[in-house]
């Protein structure tokens, strides 16, 4: 690894080396969106919008996209509409958009407490944005953007999710810790999916899915039939019926769980390792459609089962006061 302290009389600002910019977007449905850039000073830049719940919009490596991203584009929350499906229209994919805290699934509006599909993190600005560039014991730049999204209704949910991201210069990794807490004084039910969308070039017909899964199921009849190939992706397919599957995975000695992708076409290997005390299992969703070409691998608390899912004994709940720490690390390699 070069030495920042020894590079440092080369350069006239740390941006040659390690750079970090704030903006908001111009233009259509992202007009005043904000954004955090961060290029690790070699082949990884993370964008994130902490408008959008702080999730991460694009994870580019050696210069390619990691993720899918959604027709619709980057989508000021503004737009967001809880009604039904219409979180479609301002669903813009990306590398990851949080489902939750107080819904994950389809929508139900028959049923409490009565939100549209996949709940509202993704569409909630976050509050107390702090990005700043610190330096390790050894002189090394890390880069820490953190801020914090609340849940919270009048007679209802209270809750925080604050949100900080590391990412360290020359190295080809980041990660994130999520804090939450029911700031209420009740026990609260609590929905939770990282909704994780990986598109091409990642994601092709030559790419290696790699989950060691102790146990699969699938979410619904359909994707049953399919179950034996559940690892195999094709070329796109028009009019392709997405197939759903659960993913039960072992943890390791330090209690983080693994599965990743790997592509020999583009020489890339991306391994995922996440760590929560109410998560064991990812949701994928395979979904080949041309144009809607994604692979979700997608950690979750819970089987989506919606209103059923307590009488199922799915149901997660925090006590008034109680908070959980999940942990996430992304590792990419040119393989």
């Amino acid at each position: 690894m070069k030495d920042y302290s020894n590079e440092r009389p080369y350069i006239g600002n740390i941006s040659q080396l390690f750079d970090v910019r704030q903006y908001r977007m111009c233009g259509g449905k992202a007009e005043g969106t904000a954004a955090v850039e961060v290029w690790n000073g070699d082949a990884l830049t993370v964008t994130i919008l902490p408008d959008r719940g702080m999730d991460i919009y694009s994870v580019r490596f050696m210069g390619r996209e990691m993720s899918w991203q959604s027709p619709t584009g980057i989508v000021h929350p503004s737009y967001y509409n809880c009604v039904d499906g219409q979180w479609l229209r301002t669903f813009q994919g990306g590398f990851l958009a949080t489902c939750g805290l107080e819904w994950i699934g389809g929508a139900d509006p028959e049923f409490a407490p009565r939100e549209g599909l996949h709940g509202r993190h993704n569409h909630t600005p976050a509050e107390g944005l702090s990005v700043t560039v610190e330096y390790d014991a050894c002189g090394e730049p890390v880069c820490i953007v953190s801020g914090t999204v609340k849940h919270a209704l009048l007679f209802g949910v209270r809750y925080t999710l604050k949100r900080t991201f590391r990412f360290r210069r020359n190295e080809n990794s980041f990660s994130f810790t999520d804090e939450i807490v029911n700031e209420g004084f009740e026990t609260q039910p609590l929905y939770l999916l990282y909704h994780f969308n990986l598109g091409y070039p990642l994601i092709s017909e030559s790419a290696e899915l790699l989950i060691d899964p102790v146990k699969t199921m699938p979410a619904n009849e359909y994707s049953e039939q399919f179950l034996e190939n559940w690892r195999q992706i094709t070329s796109p397919v028009p009019g392709y019926r997405q197939q759903n599957y659960y993913h039960w995975l072992e943890k390791d000695s330090e209690g983080f769980r693994h599965y990743g992708v790997r592509n020999p076409s583009i020489n890339t290997e991306m391994d995922v390792s996440f760590s929560s005390p109410i998560m064991d299992k990812i949701f994928q969703w395979k979904n080949l459609a041309s144009g809607d070409y994604i692979m979700g691998l997608e950690p979750t608390c819970m089987l989506m089962l919606g209103r059923e899912a307590e009488a199922a004994g799915e149901l997660k709940k925090l006590k008034a006061g109680e908070k959980i720490t999940n942990e996430f690390v992304f590792e990419f390699e040119k393989i």
